[in-house]
């Protein structure tokens, strides 16, 4: 279970406890929850952040540390060269090549410190990117439980008024009116709505029956119109040949 998970079932689980007195308790009892809920959240914000300051400042004294080393390096290898040019000019006098046996040992000691040093920073690196995350997911989760407590308080009071208004109908209802009045209500009401069910269903029916007899008028009137049409086209080709024979 990750950091963020045993956050928030720590906080259901304080909820959860509270049980019905939770449920039944005042906007300044919710409140007051959130706001120790939120207090709990900001103290592990600054535990997790002080700790993730001094993982940067270990990145930064290995960076350092790297800079040193990569500077000793260009002087020995500075020293070296020199130590090759007098051991070449010079090829009787051991102490050059004592010297330059001596860079070349450190030089190799510092490639193998280099190689340690840049896994660590890496890794360091790594770590402080991913807990700068889950700060930045802290001060959401936050920002959640701000904006919850007040929606929460916003929620419990209108619930809680509709409650109380529908308790003070309820008991009206059922004190002011006599009960043989309520069920001939009941079954004017049900009459009623058998009525208009039947009338409904008598409309559908007659309208349905005149989109019938539209659609079978439209189809015959389109028949009689093609017959006609068609007639029309016939004479008006039997007409040509007796204009010809006019003009001969």
């Amino acid at each position: 279970m990750g950091l963020f998970d045993r956050f928030w079932a720590r906080i259901r689980g304080f909820f959860l406890r509270t049980g019905d007195d939770f449920v039944s308790s005042s906007p300044e009892a919710i409140r007051s929850t959130y706001a120790s809920a939120i207090d709990d959240a900001k103290r592990r914000y600054k535990e997790m952040q002080e700790a993730v300051a001094l993982l940067a400042r270990e990145r930064e004294r290995t960076s350092m540390s790297l800079k040193k080393l990569t500077t000793e390096e260009a002087e020995l290898q500075k020293k070296l060269n020199g130590a090759l040019a007098m051991a070449e000019s010079e090829p009787e006098n051991s102490a050059h090549r004592d010297a330059g046996t001596r860079y070349l040992a450190r030089m190799k000691e510092i490639e193998a410190r280099q190689e340690t040093l840049n896994g660590d920073l890496d890794l360091q690196t790594q770590k402080v990117e991913e807990y700068k995350s889950k700060l930045r997911e802290f001060t959401n989760e936050i920002d959640k439980l701000k904006r919850e407590q007040g929606e929460m308080v916003a929620e419990f009071v209108s619930h809680k008024q509709v409650i109380q208004l529908e308790d003070r109908l309820k008991g009206i209802g059922d004190t002011a009116v006599d009960e043989s009045i309520v069920a001939i209500r009941d079954r004017i009401a049900s009459m009623r709505a058998e009525a208009r069910i039947a009338s409904e269903m008598r409309t559908t029916s007659t309208a349905g029956l005149d989109e019938q007899y539209e659609k079978l008028g439209a189809e015959k009137e389109a028949a009689t119109r093609f017959d006609e049409l068609l007639k029309a086209r016939a004479a008006s080709k039997a007409s040509v040949p007796e204009k010809d024979r006019d003009l001969g």
